[in-house]
């Protein structure tokens, strides 16, 4: 089995080195920014007299690491053309295959204002809610979700994830089910969800819920896009990770 990259993938990560050295490597080291990195991250990132959430300078600083980014072509990369990303379906260019590789790359350069997994940030993007969206949303929701993202009208949270059952979907907790309400037709939904980064300013919570089957089907599973204002929707605490 032949496990060589091929080259235009070997010739895209060294173009992806050298954007980071220009662009993103200085804007790290720019204004003590590297705060948020070092050893005083903890303290540097967490705004601990609001709450525990993440300061406005950290989040700020992503935001024109993304900005750089995307100017550049790299954000948007694994998606389709019509995004303005590269995926073309063919070449392997923009597919899953690339992508892990080239998140194991990024991973491999260790903790950095390029890549930082645990706040679900990167110069190159990953969009599960953007592939979701494409091959299972209506126009609007596409419109919504994909465009609104795009251009920074809308915030997604990604509702997987539960305290008992981790991220197995299979065998998660939380069930949905058809209900009436003042006569209106709808879901109700049930469960418990963590680790949904960014809920403090999502516009759009995806949450998932078992709506058929048994525990461990494959089948059966709903993802609903729920407005974080809805009734019932409680927020326990925000939990710092860095």
């Amino acid at each position: 089995m032949n496990f060589s990259l091929p080259e235009d993938l070997i010739q895209y990560l060294n173009d992806l080195d050298a954007f980071i050295a220009a662009e993103i490597t200085p804007l790290q080291y720019e204004n003590d920014n590297n705060r948020f990195f070092d050893h005083r991250r903890e303290h540097a990132r967490t705004d601990w007299d609001n709450g525990g959430l993440p300061r406005s300078e950290w989040e700020a600083l992503l935001r024109e690491a993304v900005r750089r980014a995307d100017k550049a072509g790299f954000y948007r990369f694994h998606l389709p053309k019509a995004y303005g990303g590269q995926a073309d379906g063919s070449s392997g260019r923009g597919s899953n295959l690339w992508m892990a590789v080239i998140r194991e790359h990024l991973a491999s350069k260790g903790l950095g204002l390029f890549n930082d997994l645990q706040t679900e940030h990167s110069v190159v993007g990953n969009f599960p809610d953007f592939v979701m969206a494409e091959h299972f949303g209506t126009e609007a929701q596409k419109k919504e979700l994909i465009w609104g993202r795009l251009e920074g009208r809308t915030r997604i949270t990604f509702g997987l994830t539960e305290p008992e059952h981790g991220s197995d979907a299979t065998h998660m907790a939380t069930r949905a089910w058809r209900e009436n309400k003042d006569g209106l037709a709808g879901w109700r939904i049930r469960g418990k969800k963590k680790w949904q980064t960014g809920m403090h300013h999502a516009t759009h919570c995806l949450i998932f819920a078992r709506t058929d089957g048994k525990d461990g089907d494959a089948n059966g599973i709903t993802c609903f896009m729920v407005d974080p204002k809805s009734e019932g929707l409680k927020v326990e605490s925000y939990e710092w990770y860095a």
